[in-house]
């Protein structure tokens, strides 16, 4: 799954999306605008998140709510823990079902973490790529009205099921997309989930690499650094109940 991720925004750089690069999508001038999303080391359901979205052939970073609320939800019966979206359930859910057909995005992060059971405790790990180079989750996304009329526009994170790398750690992983399936995840054209299902598999087992992590990132207070800093010993404190990254919707 994926409860908390890192992003770090570093101007200029040029990563390759969708035939183009991200800066295309204008993350600086949101940044601009929104500076609390321009560097964060421990982002959690419920925060704001920097999500790039076709708009009319164009990328476009927008922020967004991390944790889903369909256009349809009553204030008073909100959905809970739809920060996750499994991709088998895409399709048919009614959660999930119009924004797979009609609102994708991808998400950009420089790592995830994810928390792994060791003799009875939960060890958070930090999930990089091996290379470096920036990662794509794929999310849906919808907006809301709320009771002041206001809009709230809100996303998921799809998850896909562990590969053979992460399966000793999660059972679940983010769905990692590539420059060409960022392409076809971003077109509104393509709308049959018949085309979309295929991308939406386990990332290579030679993309990431994992470190053993502080258990100071279980508190979603603490946002520095050091929480991506390997330790060199399994620390036995228990998570407290964390959720990961890929932990699951109730839907």
């Amino acid at each position: 799954m994926c409860g908390a991720f890192v992003y770090v925004y570093v101007g200029g750089v040029r990563y390759q999306i969708m035939g183009g690069d991200v800066e295309r999508a204008r993350i600086g001038d949101l940044i601009a605008r929104r500076p609390d999303l321009k560097t964060r080391f421990n982002i959690r359901p419920t925060q704001d998140v920097i999500i790039i979205v076709n708009e009319n052939g164009r990328l476009a970073a927008r922020p967004m709510r991390w944790g889903l609320i369909p256009n349809w939800a009553k204030a008073d019966k909100l959905p809970r823990s739809t920060f996750n979206a499994r991709e088998d359930r895409l399709a048919e859910s009614g959660m999930w079902r119009e924004p797979f057909k009609r609102s994708r995005g991808v998400i950009p992060a420089n790592g995830f973490f994810e928390w792994k059971k060791i003799e009875g405790s939960k060890q958070p790990m930090y999930i990089t790529p091996k290379e470096g180079q920036s990662l794509y989750f794929a999310a849906v996304y919808d907006s809301w009205i709320n009771e002041y009329g206001e809009t709230v526009d809100s996303c998921a994170i799809v998850t896909t099921s562990a590969n053979e790398f992460m399966s000793s750690i999660h059972d679940r992983m983010p769905a990692i997309l590539d420059e060409k399936t960022t392409s076809l995840w971003l077109d509104p054209i393509t709308t049959d989930s018949k085309k979309l299902q295929p991308i939406l598999m386990p990332a290579s087992n030679d993309l990431l690499q994992a470190v053993p992590v502080s258990t100071r990132v279980n508190s979603y207070k603490n946002d520095d650094a050091r929480l991506l800093y390997e330790i060199s010993t399994i620390e036995p404190e228990n998570s407290g109940g964390q959720l990961g990254l890929s932990d699951q919707s109730d839907d």
